[in-house]
């Protein structure tokens, strides 16, 4: 997904170095990037439910199509912790 440059790789670093274009600052960023992690990982069976989706497809999509480890893999630093809230929601 390209969201600023050309840098295409699904990761949450890439929004955050992005932020800037959107009048957000580094802080606002983190925020919303750990609001989305959580409200994703809260509400992922309760959403699958009123989908109907089957256990199969709840397990293709989870961790695959949403808070795929490698959306994760470069965040260090200050940014690390965003990397244990995604680990924390993925094992719920």
């Amino acid at each position: 997904m390209l969201i600023s440059g050309d840098n295409r790789m699904s990761r949450i670093s890439a929004c955050l170095e992005a932020a800037h274009h959107f009048l957000l600052s580094e802080k606002e960023a983190v925020a919303i990037v750990e609001h989305l992690i959580s409200a994703i990982g809260e509400n992922w069976r309760a959403v699958c439910e009123e989908a109907d989706l089957t256990e199969t497809d709840r397990t293709l999509l989870w961790g695959r199509q949403f808070l795929n480890s490698f959306s994760f893999d470069d965040l260090k630093g200050e940014f690390a912790e965003l990397t244990k809230i995604g680990n924390k929601n993925l094992l719920l």
